[in-house]
């Protein structure tokens, strides 16, 4: 898991605030997580390809506005909120033992 898996919804204007150290997920969540990493690398891609053949600025921000809410919906469609997926995101950034779990996870969606 790479910071694209975040960075393309911070890059898109979503913003996360923890206000307290986030609670260590449990493997569904993992799981959760990792099923939301696929459908979000997936979208991504396919708005990075859309936004390079945008012929303006304005045409590249509906873009990523449509890619924002399609995001979101893929995350919660796997049963987790946009601001819990950035925490366990960070969360297994800081925990080496979770970052471990996830790519584990990870194996069976890998093309």
């Amino acid at each position: 898991m790479k910071l694209r898996h975040v960075a393309p919804m911070l890059a898109l204007g979503w913003s996360f605030t923890v206000v307290a150290a986030p609670v260590k997920p449990g493997d569904g969540e993992l799981q959760q997580f990792v099923l939301a990493s696929v459908e979000v690398t997936r979208i991504n891609a396919a708005m990075l390809a859309k936004r390079e053949a945008a012929t303006s600025a304005a045409a590249a921000e509906k873009i990523e506005d449509e890619a924002t809410a399609t995001m979101e919906a893929a995350i919660k469609a796997k049963g987790m909120s946009a601001e819990r997926y950035a925490e366990i995101y960070a969360v297994m950034e800081a925990d080496p033992a979770i970052k471990a779990r996830v790519a584990q996870l990870a194996k069976p969606h890998r093309k």
